[in-house]
């Protein structure tokens, strides 16, 4: 072979060999280039189911149901619809709110005695239903008529205030069943009165549960129904017929008793523990009488806080979740603190893990996800962060990575 054959052979092979090498440099480069995958994490199994609870019922044929603010009805025993007497002047209340509404602290407008509602007076008087003196002419603010109505229970004072807020009990009545059906009271009906005496409205327990909670959510309404006494101008001192008030660190709601409906009675209280609260609420219909249904209500209160329960379904530093690099790197995601949550024994505890996925280098303590635990419509949720910093691939992993 030729010298000039062996010298253009050597440059084509160098010129391969060059060009080998520049094929190898650019698809390193390219590769290191790549964009870095997403990690997805592994979650961990989280769960939660908490104990049983007994409740002491009425013994005396009553029906009944036991609620919370923020947990609806939790249960219930004969839950019937029974006439409801003078617990209907809650929906009166709510009702008469939504067209002349107040705000805490505020009187509100005048309403002057009419003849009419002497008339209306004089007629329950011969009905021996629950009343308050008026006279002609006098003046109640609307607050102080919504007293009157809810403390002493005067059936006069609901009907007052039905008529000057809708202009007939009628009217009235078509208003009041709008209202129970946008509170989502289902087996609730509104008869031809504003007072309750209408065997024909009526109620449930786990209905009441529902209008207990409207009414504990209005600032005005729970104030009232909080209240021993008022002083109204014709009336003078007048004192709330709920009897239990302030003891047994009950604070509501409302009385009513009828031949028909027998004692009712709705309460509530509000209870802790360990810096939580819950305002526990409860409904008794048809007892023998009024007094039954007082007595009633104490065992089953008492029964119903030791329902709730303060539970810690996850703690700071759990691990929740867990992140593999293709690089083999291994971070671990953990709860950044404990989740505390009041919970009704017997529910169960729903969890609801959420994690990231891993997209860049991220330091230790960064949020990577939420779990967040339901009992009923309680909520609590912890942040999800990373335990360790999770850094990024080498360069020799980046330029030689398949």
């Amino acid at each position: 072979m030729s010298r000039k054959r062996t010298t253009r052979t050597g440059r084509r092979r160098r010129r391969i060999a060059y060009s080998l090498v520049v094929a190898i440099l650019l698809l390193g480069i390219a590769n290191y280039a790549r964009p870095l995958p997403s990690i997805a994490a592994d979650p961990a199994t989280v769960s939660g189911n908490i104990g049983t609870v007994s409740l002491d019922w009425p013994a005396d044929g009553a029906s009944a149901a036991v609620g919370a603010e923020g947990y609806g009805t939790l249960s219930t025993q004969g839950d019937i619809q029974i006439p409801t007497a003078s617990i209907a002047k809650l929906i009166t209340a709510l009702t008469v709110l939504n067209t002349k509404p107040l705000i805490a602290g505020e009187q509100g407008p005048t309403i002057t005695i009419t003849s009419q509602d002497v008339s209306i007076y004089n007629n329950y008087v011969t009905q021996d239903g629950s009343i308050v003196p008026v006279q002609l002419g006098e003046q109640l603010t609307e607050y102080q008529a919504l007293q009157a109505m809810l403390l002493p229970s005067a059936n006069n004072i609901a009907d007052t205030l039905a008529i000057w807020a809708f202009g007939s009990l009628a009217n009235y009545a078509t208003a009041a069943n709008q209202e129970v059906k946008s509170l989502g009271l289902n087996h609730t009906t509104i008869g031809s009165d504003a007072s309750g005496l209408s065997p024909n409205t009526t109620s449930s327990p786990s209905d009441l549960i529902t209008l207990g909670s409207a009414v504990m959510d209005n600032s005005v309404l729970s104030q009232i129904v909080d209240q021993p006494t008022a002083t109204l101008p014709v009336a003078g001192r007048v004192s709330n017929v709920n009897t239990l008030l302030g003891q047994y660190d009950i604070n509501g709601i409302k009385t009513g008793n009828s031949d028909q409906a027998g004692g009712n009675y709705l309460f509530s209280a509000p209870y802790s523990v360990g810096g939580h609260s819950v305002t526990i609420i409860g409904a008794i219909m048809h007892a023998p009488d009024l007094q039954s249904a007082l007595s009633d209500s104490v065992p089953l209160l008492a029964s119903a806080k030791h329902g709730f329960a303060l539970e810690t379904p996850a703690t700071t530093g759990e691990q929740l979740g867990a992140y593999a690099t293709p690089w083999g790197e291994k971070v671990t995601a953990v709860a950044q603190q404990d989740l505390d949550i009041m919970v009704w024994k017997g529910t169960t505890l729903t969890p609801t893990l959420h994690l990231n996925t891993l997209k860049y280098g991220m330091l230790a303590g960064t949020k990577v996800g939420t779990l967040t635990f339901s009992s009923g419509t309680n909520k609590a949720s912890t942040p999800i962060i990373l335990k360790q910093t999770y850094s990024l691939p080498s360069f020799w992993w980046r330029l030689t990575r398949h």
